[in-house]
């Protein structure tokens, strides 16, 4: 069985020419770690790390190594997963291998892109998905620290609904005219057109807007707001070229 596997792998390899990498199946004893490994895990993550490799039986994802000219077999990436199958005893691994010559200084840059590379968790997803896992042992396999456990159990998200402005709705009906004056007199008091036939107000406007169609309406005998409305553009009207006469 071991000789059809590595044939297996063998003839995959050697469709993978000229790719930078190739399979190996190998003693996970026999891979060198690193001396510095600024990636740390935990003694809990550690232990979960040897649980669930006995659990799957093998590794679920593949170290990176590279072999060196005397034939030594270093781990660039993965280390853990490595030493974890040393702790369960597996007897072979399989493994990724750099198929290219590399110096000290790229073996080290690639090691730190593996570790420094990485996504970050959305919380909200995490703490659904974090959820949804109902069977101890299966939370156990997740590998979550029990930092973060505690972290997510106290966790509660609140949807953010966007917040409908409080308005009112006003129509007036103009004549073409009229309509044209309006624009002149809102023009030169800087208020802002929303369309050719839309102006926006803010509420403190439309306060001062709808007191002063009741002052002039009362005023002036006015009972239609359009009329009323129009009142109060020729008074503007009268006040602004006053100013500038």
């Amino acid at each position: 069985m071991e000789e059809k596997i590595r044939k297996t792998i063998g003839d995959l390899n050697a469709h993978l020419q000229g790719m930078p990498y190739r399979l190996d199946l190998v003693n996970p004893r026999e891979i060198i770690l690193l001396e510095k490994n600024a990636r740390y895990m935990t003694q809990e993550m550690f232990q979960n790390l040897v649980s669930n490799i006995k659990k799957d039986g093998g590794l679920s994802s593949l170290p990176l190594c590279y072999r060196e000219k005397d034939g030594r077999l270093l781990a660039l990436s993965g280390n853990h997963r490595v030493d974890a199958a040393v702790h369960v005893g597996l007897e072979e691994i399989l493994i990724l291998v750099i198929d290219k010559e590399l110096t000290r200084q790229e073996q080290v840059a690639i090691q730190l892109s593996h570790n420094a590379i990485e996504g970050r968790d959305d919380p909200v997803i995490l703490k659904e998905l974090w959820d949804e896992i109902e069977v101890i042992d299966l939370k156990m396999y997740a590998g979550l620290d029990s930092e973060l456990i505690k972290e997510l159990e106290r966790m509660e998200f609140t949807s953010i609904v966007e917040a409908r402005p409080d308005f009112k709705h006003l129509m007036f009906l103009f004549l073409p005219e009229e309509t044209e004056e309006i624009r002149k007199i809102l023009s030169d008091v800087d208020l802002y057109f929303a369309g050719e036939e839309n102006y926006i107000l803010s509420r403190a406007h439309y306060e001062v807007v709808f007191n002063l169609l009741v002052e002039i309406k009362d005023q002036y005998n006015i009972i239609n707001n359009p009329t009323a409305f129009m009142k109060i553009v020729q008074l503007a009207r009268k006040s602004i070229d006053a100013k500038e006469a």
